[in-house]
């Protein structure tokens, strides 16, 4: 049982061989291109070994798998169950990483989704989605005997209902009071009553709070202020095109404490997108950086390329793109554009100083510059000799947005302990793991 042994194999160019492969051990087959080695290895070996295990399954799971034909030798002993690797790449996807080929990164996603927390991206710690318990809960903590005003914002641009129709709904729903901020720098707010007597013309233009209610914060109170959160979720909802609730309690000094259902922040109102698996995926358009559409890196104009000996002087064609005749009209107003600057073209591209190689490089009003020519010609890339000069002076750049993260900033600011999925997809496999085993989690993210 030390070899594998085959016999009289025939299969394509092979010639009635015999073969002893030793167990256990690493075997190579070597030969010049048509003396078989696939033959014998994936057509013979492989597909045998894999031919015999499938037949020792239940007829139930064979229906499921699919069976290489038998190869024609008389005999083969010894042989186990065989695994292939061919020398093919599968991988069709340009934005793939170890992390997506393994597919730990999509348990990855899948456990940011779930027990990932979302932090303000200003800098004000944690978000949280508030139930009216919760809100109720953080406004006595944080404002404990202040008399305050719990009230729902009402957006010009995103309210449901105009005119008659929304005084009517206020009226209607018991709403008779509303505050009408103004100021800039210093915002106060100007209380206003409605009545049956009320007109259209006493509704603000620009946006206003319809006041829920008014009361001290105290402890004893908390039931009252639950109950008025409620309210205040629902009533944004009816007043506002909105899925998710929200409410903004006023104080008597018109600071804001702001409370929403969705994931948004309580000191600045920044609201986080859901968190879904998508979220934090480069392949999706939710997750992918918007400027190098989840691929890390950009393609742009490479100064080396356009310019690549920079010993030559303009008039000598240091910018490559000029010197070519096709762009005879573009190095006419180069160096027409030079006269008028006091720049030397007969000095090396590389002993001018900073300034006027910025000016050449980047444009200005009176010529566009190199950069310029380059946007120009990308308005014509319906042609192809267009693209294909285009791609002979880019090179491919990590992302300026993303820094080669390949996901949207908004992403980074959700962590999983103290690091980002964005942090954890940049170790190796047994670095991941090792953070993976120290986090430490509730008995509800553990689960």
């Amino acid at each position: 049982m030390s070899h594998i042994e085959l016999q009289g194999v025939r299969q394509n160019n092979l010639k009635n061989i015999d073969v002893e492969i030793p167990l256990n051990s690493f075997t190579v087959v070597c030969g010049p291109s048509g003396s078989g080695k696939s033959s014998l290895a994936f057509e013979t070996l492989f597909a045998e070994g894999q031919r015999r295990y499938i037949e020792s399954l239940s007829s139930y799971a064979r229906q499921f798998l699919n069976q290489a034909p038998k190869p024609l030798l008389d005999e083969i002993k010894n042989i186990p169950p065989a695994i292939a690797l061919e020398q093919k790449n599968t991988i069709k996807n340009s934005r793939s990483t170890v992390g997506t080929t393994s597919e730990v990164i999509e348990y990855l996603r899948l456990l940011f989704s779930k027990i990932g927390k979302a932090h303000c991206p200003h800098g004000h710690g944690p978000i949280e989605q508030d139930s009216p318990s919760s809100a109720g809960e953080k406004l006595l903590s944080e404002w404990d005997g202040k008399r305050v005003y719990l009230t729902v914002e009402v957006s010009m641009t995103k309210k449901r209902l105009s005119g008659s129709a929304l005084l009517k709904s206020f009226l209607k729903e018991g709403y008779t009071r509303i505050l009408v901020p103004s100021g800039r720098k210093t915002v106060k707010y100007t209380m206003k009553e409605l009545t049956a007597k009320s007109k259209v013309s006493e509704i603000p233009k620009k946006n206003f709070y319809i006041v829920v209610d008014r009361l001290a914060v105290r402890s004893e109170e908390k039931g009252r202020i639950v109950d008025s959160l409620n309210q205040a979720y629902q009533a944004f909802v009816k007043f506002n095109e909105a899925y998710s609730g929200q409410a903004k309690v006023i104080s008597a000094d018109n600071e804001i404490l702001s409370f929403s259902e969705a994931l948004s922040c309580s000191t600045c109102g920044f609201q986080f997108p859901q968190l879904t698996p998508q979220f934090f995926s480069f392949n999706s358009p939710i997750g992918a950086c918007e400027n190098c559409n989840g691929f890390g890196n950009s393609l742009d104009i490479d100064e080396h390329k356009v310019i690549p000996d920079p010993n030559k002087s303009l008039k000598e064609g240091a910018i490559q793109p000029f010197s070519m005749p096709s762009a005879t009209y573009e190095k006419r107003q180069m160096l027409k554009y030079c006269k008028s600057k006091r720049i030397d073209v007969e000095k090396p591209w590389k002993k001018l100083t900073k300034k006027q190689r910025s000016l050449l490089w980047d444009g200005t009003d009176e010529f566009y510059g190199v950069l310029g020519y380059f946007e120009y010609l990308e308005t014509k890339k319906y042609k192809m000799h267009v693209r294909v000069f285009l791609s002979r002076f880019k090179t491919a750049f990590t992302c300026k947005v993303c820094n080669g993260t390949r996901l949207k900033e908004i992403v980074s600011h959700v962590l999983l302990g103290d690091k980002s999925i964005t942090q954890l997809c940049s170790l190796s496999l047994r670095e991941l793991l090792e953070v993976i085993s120290n986090l430490e989690l509730s008995e509800y993210e553990q689960t």
